[in-house]
């Protein structure tokens, strides 16, 4: 994850798999929200990047400043938050 700047990075949602993760990562940052993709220790240390890979999880890190806009775009394309 690029930490680089002084961006305060927070997790919005955890997900199954990767193409999911990166699906909805695009769409925040269609909506100039910056995102980033942590990626399961599973997946990362296998170099998968599956939906089918059980146990995969990515989890989305926006900035702390944008949690609430990135939220509400996971709610307007009807996307299942869970309970994270």
């Amino acid at each position: 994850m690029n930490t680089s700047d002084d961006k305060s990075w927070v997790k919005l949602r955890t997900v199954e798999g990767d193409i999911t993760a990166e699906m909805l990562c695009q769409a925040l940052i269609n909506a100039e929200i910056p995102c980033e993709i942590k990626r399961s220790m599973l997946a990362s240390g296998l170099g998968a990047h599956s939906v089918s890979l059980a146990g995969n999880q990515a989890t989305l890190m926006v900035p702390q400043e944008h949690i609430e806009a990135a939220k509400a775009v996971l709610e307007a394309i009807d996307f299942e938050p869970g309970e994270d």
